[in-house]
């Protein structure tokens, strides 16, 4: 295979402060940020020296058709060094003519004059971190934006999408918060749709280790919807988008015909990625490396990078894909499914492997075949829509089982 990466995410670690659920790599510099010259400045231009000095680090470098710039909130940089970032692109990798290339933003850490900065720096599709419009779920959430501030967010972006300024935008916002029940839920929906973003992307609230929600869980001071109402929340997302025209094309993520996210695809079909910044993770071959989440570390990192050989995942090779389960689980998350035939193809199995295998997989799968969660059809799987994507957890844990009876 051998090909060079197309993609490349580049990781903005800088926040104002870390919200309630947040476990990323990220630097909360607080409320007053002056990126350019001011409060917190040194230690961004400090960081952004390290960031371009390893994208700079890559041999073998080929022309992108993706760019992911995200974060953290990468919006508390100016314009001028988004424009520097992109410019480096351009002129080390190269940027193929109709290129994708996002940013995320965030209510309440830019303006509509640094939203058109920013457009004219290069980026050409906004992905807009809402999570609610509810201030009371936002405040619960430790989120630093209010309603109002959402709300002029997405007014901005309609109008430069709907100028051609722009070629699309996406609206995130997370399900099951505290304090979203039915309604909630459904307001914030509504909400959203009142903007005709082309892409929405709804996540599940996932509880991690070492934040301030998983601190409230396990001292019982943190009211979530049941798991009832959770499910409800689910259809009630699948009944609005898809009746408002957005396909569900991922688990997570709807559209508008033609506004899939390019660069996240990336991810699920399993193709190479570069990836550059504090905690991100790359795989441009198959093999994965995330760099140190801690700053002091990152730049030591960096700096061995030059001094040596760079990372043996980093080098030009033939591409492999060594983690099968995680391949298997990124392409049942899409709309179109996976192939598990062509999976054991690619991995070079010999065809009495292969047929031994997938029949233990399908021994493993039969009761959600037959519930109708999963699909077939020939040597392909997906999961129905919707209650197959609302439920795809029970059907993932029990590849992972398989896969570690056959390992």
């Amino acid at each position: 295979m051998n090909k060079f990466p197309r993609s490349a995410y580049v990781h903005i670690p800088f926040c104002h402060r870390r919200c309630f659920y947040c476990d990323f790599a990220v630097i909360p510099l607080g409320k007053k940020v002056e990126p350019l010259g001011g409060y917190g400045s040194k230690t961004i231009k400090e960081y952004l020296h390290f960031l371009h000095k390893e994208i700079l680090s890559i041999k073998h470098k080929s022309p992108l058709s993706t760019i992911y710039v995200g974060g953290g909130t990468p919006s508390i940089l100016d314009p001028k060094q988004i424009r520097e970032l992109i410019h480096i692109f351009k002129e080390n990798y190269g940027i193929d003519y109709g290129a994708e290339i996002t940013m995320e933003v965030d209510p309440a850490s830019f303006n509509e004059e640094d939203l058109y900065g920013f457009i004219k720096a290069g980026i050409n599709r906004f992905s807009l971190g809402v999570q609610s419009f509810n201030n009371h779920i936002l405040q619960k959430s430790g989120r630093r934006h209010l309603r109002e501030d959402a709300e002029k967010s997405c007014s901005w972006l309609k109008r430069v999408y709907d100028s051609g300024l722009i070629k699309s935008w996406s609206l995130d916002l997370i399900q099951n918060l505290p304090l979203s029940g039915f309604k909630e839920w459904q307001d914030d929906l509504k909400k959203a749709i009142s903007f005709s973003p082309p892409h929405i992307s709804i996540y599940d609230l996932s509880i991690e280790n070492g934040t301030v929600f998983k601190k409230l869980v396990n001292i019982g001071k943190l009211k979530l919807p049941s798991d009832e109402e959770a499910f409800k929340n689910s259809e009630l997302t699948h009944l609005i988008l898809k009746n408002s025209g957005y396909s569900r094309y991922e688990i997570s993520n709807y559209c508008l015909p033609r506004h899939q996210s390019r660069h996240n695809r990336v991810y699920w079909s399993g193709l190479g990625w570069w990836s550059f910044g504090q905690g991100s993770t790359s795989s441009p071959w198959g093999e994965k490396l995330t760099r140190p989440r801690v700053s002091k570390d990152y730049k030591e990192w960096v700096i061995r990078q030059y001094k040596f050989n760079l990372d043996f995942s980093l080098t030009n090779k033939d591409f492999i894909y060594k983690e099968l389960d995680e391949k298997i689980m990124l392409g049942l998350r899409l709309k179109e499914g996976i192939d598990i035939q062509k999976v054991f193809k690619d991995q070079n199995w010999e065809t009495t492997k292969s047929e031994t295998t997938f029949s233990k997989l399908i021994e493993e799968w039969e009761r959600f075949l037959d519930d109708g969660l999963l699909i077939k059809k020939g040597n392909r799987f997906f999961l129905s829509d919707p209650r197959g994507m609302e439920l795809s957890n029970q059907i993932l844990i029990s590849m992972f089982k398989w896969w570690d009876k056959i390992n």
